[in-house]
Formats: C-alpha cells, sequence, structure tokens
C-alpha cells in the first residue's frame, strides 16, 4: 500500500516540529526585540537562520567531513577542545544568549529529522528550513504592528 503523502496527512503528522521551529524563532526575535537589537542584528540573525539551515541540507556533507578528519589528527583535537572551551566561556558570559542559540539549534534538528523522515531532498528541505526560520522571526514583529496600528 503506497504511503499517503497529501499536504493534509504531513501536516497532521509533522506540525510538531514545524510549529515549535516556528515558535522559536519567534522568541528568539522577541528577544531581539526586548534588546531594542538594530538593522545589523536583525541582518545577522536573519543570516545564521539561512545559514543555519544550509548547514545541516545543502552544505552538511561537506561539515560532516571536516569535523570527522578533525578526530584522525591531534590538531583537530586541539581546534575542538579550543572551540568547546569557546563555547563554555560564551555560554557562561551570555548565558541567556547561549539558550537561544542552544534552542534554535535543537528545533533545527527536529525539523531536519523530520524533513528525512519525509525523504524531502535537501535542496527543499533548505527552503522549507529557511522559510520556517524567517517566518519565526517576522511573526515576532507582530506585536509591535497591531501595538503601532492601535
Amino acid at each position: 500500500m503506497p504511503q499517503d503523502r497529501s499536504l493534509l496527512t504531513l501536516i497532521r503528522v509533522h506540525w510538531l516540529s514545524w510549529t515549535l521551529m516556528v515558535i522559536a524563532h519567534a522568541t528568539y526575535g522577541g528577544f531581539l526585540h526586548a534588546r531594542s537589537a538594530g538593522p545589523t542584528a536583525w541582518l545577522l540573525s536573519i543570516g545564521i537562520a539561512i545559514g543555519g539551515a544550509g548547514a545541516i541540507t545543502l552544505f552538511w556533507p561537506q561539515i560532516r567531513r571536516v569535523i570527522l578528519l578533525g578526530f584522525q589528527s591531534d590538531i583537530g583535537y586541539f581546534v575542538m577542545a579550543l572551540s568547546l572551551a569557546s563555547l563554555a566561556v560564551v555560554a557562561v558570559t551570555q548565558f541567556q544568549l547561549f539558550a537561544y542559540f542552544a534552542m534554535l539549534v535543537a528545533v533545527s534538528l527536529l525539523a531536519r529529522v523530520d524533513n528525512l523522515i519525509l525523504g524531502i531532498q535537501d535542496t527543499a528541505a533548505f527552503l522549507w528550513l529557511s522559510g520556517l526560520a524567517l517566518l519565526g522571526l517576522a511573526l515576532s514583529w507582530l506585536p509591535r504592528v497591531l501595538a503601532s496600528s492601535g
């Protein structure tokens, strides 16, 4: 029996990861609003959202190869240890920002796993994940727009 791949079935089965991704990016957008972030921070956030989607879809084979090569030499271990130490410093000094990025990575990976289960090709998955991330960032502007129009 062929698997039902209609849009309604896809939404019914995978709605949770996609909704979590939109909500997580909207929450991060709210964090940017609370900090009165300027246009540079918003452009950087958009770039990170698109870059993250690209990293786990289109560029994953190259990233995986670099990571695996890093574990094959002493220099690779040294660089990874320094990277983890730096990440630990960022986690301690900028905990809230680190927590938001950890949340964004987690929901992006969850949505990517759902896309892999569905058998979505890398290019379509990149467009889908980028679209969800940008939708979440755009939705964070909704309270501001509604408050200014009222």
